[in-house]
């Protein structure tokens, strides 16, 4: 377990089609002769959405990194997997962040178990040059998924404090809801903390609870920051069939200048001023 109540897994493919940070994996937490109950636990039918942490190619395997916190049956037999259990996974699915341009300067922002495209997306600007800045923040210290090399500012100052944003060379600022550890509040009051100091970044990317990306997305537009949010829904089939993943987004093209689009499909990476948030 990374922490309490969340883990990581590791899963080794042959081969593996090409993925960016954002995209998604449908994952069957079940073993595959699975009944729809197992005693008096039920066993999850449908597949559940799970961000993709990390990717790695190697010689004759590639490797994929998922997180996840333990909320019910389903989640609770993904993190008992152990090397040599096998797991059912469509993808890659979904959209991705687009790139900066080098001259831009990257925030990446992440509450909760919003962070593994963002932890992925950090990779991926390190090895473009393109410096960027990192929030996490959570309900208390005992929810952090990451490694702290150093305690974390509480005034907010970022600092290298977590390693696996350090390794990027992204300095970090940590939130939690008690103030048991790095800035008593919110990501939003990390936010306003960087707002305040000349080095304000030109992109912003968010992943998170829906409130969480609501705030930061109308911060980022009073500021004209440009802000793409990976969108939290759940998602059955991942593919646009089940349409279980509708998310109201502005579209001047329709009579009432606004429709419903699907997560899985047009999303999850949504242009903030994209979402209709009413």
């Amino acid at each position: 377990m990374l922490c309490r109540e969340h883990f990581e897994i590791t899963l080794s493919l042959p081969n593996f089609p090409p993925a960016s940070p954002g995209q998604f994996l449908q994952v069957r937490c079940s073993a595959p002769d699975a009944g729809s109950s197992a005693g008096s636990v039920a066993v999850p039918i449908l597949r559940r959405p799970f961000s993709i942490g990390g990717l790695r190619r190697r010689t004759g395997v590639v490797e994929i990194d998922l997180l996840g916190r333990v909320v019910g049956p389903g989640t609770t037999w993904l993190s008992a997997r152990r090397p040599g259990d096998k797991v059912d996974l469509l993808g890659p699915l979904g959209n991705c962040f687009s790139i900066p341009a080098p001259s831009d300067r990257a925030l990446l922002i992440a509450g909760g178990i919003g962070l593994p495209p963002i932890r992925w997306f950090a990779e991926i600007l390190h090895e473009n040059s393109i410096p960027a800045t990192a929030i996490f923040g959570a309900q208390t210290k005992d929810f952090i998924p990451l490694t702290l090399t150093q305690e974390p500012d509480p005034s907010g100052r970022p600092t290298r404090c977590v390693e696996e944003f350090a390794c990027e060379e992204i300095d970090t600022i940590i939130t939690t809801d008690d103030g048991s550890c790095g800035l008593h509040g919110r990501v939003t009051d990390a936010l306003v903390c960087l707002l305040n100091t000349s080095d304000l970044p030109s992109r912003v990317y968010a992943c998170g609870p829906e409130p969480m990306l609501r705030a930061v997305g109308e911060m980022c537009g009073a500021h004209g920051m440009p802000c793409e949010l990976a969108m939290e829904r759940v998602m059955a089939c991942g593919m646009g069939t089940c349409q279980s993943c509708v998310l109201p987004v502005i579209d001047p093209t329709h009579d009432t200048g606004w429709r419903y689009a699907l997560c899985c499909t047009e999303g999850p990476i949504f242009a903030a001023e994209r979402i209709r948030w009413a």
